[in-house]
């Protein structure tokens, strides 16, 4: 059974909705292992930087309703992975 939560984040004063389930948690852990090895690997910065892109664009598709404007992509990303680092914490 799939545990879903929803919660509601507010960036540039505009309100998402955030599912969160295991996809979703799937998806910012795959974006956090993504941004530490494009710190720490410079070399293969345009593989991963692809693979980046493709992450955010899934967890923003499937995760976050209404669709996330483009200059608050980068807030909402931001709180998606400070939701799960809480969470990690519990």
């Amino acid at each position: 059974m799939i545990l879903m939560e929803e919660k509601k984040i507010k960036v540039n004063n505009r309100e998402y909705n955030v599912t969160l389930n295991d996809q979703t948690q799937l998806n910012a852990m795959k974006l956090k292992r993504l941004y530490q090895q494009s710190y720490n690997d410079m070399d293969s910065f345009d593989e991963v930087s692809t693979e980046i892109s493709s992450t955010i664009t899934n967890l923003l598709k499937r995760s976050v309703s209404p669709d996330v404007l483009e200059e608050d992509m980068d807030g909402t990303i931001q709180q998606i992975l400070k939701i799960y680092d809480k969470k990690g914490k519990k």
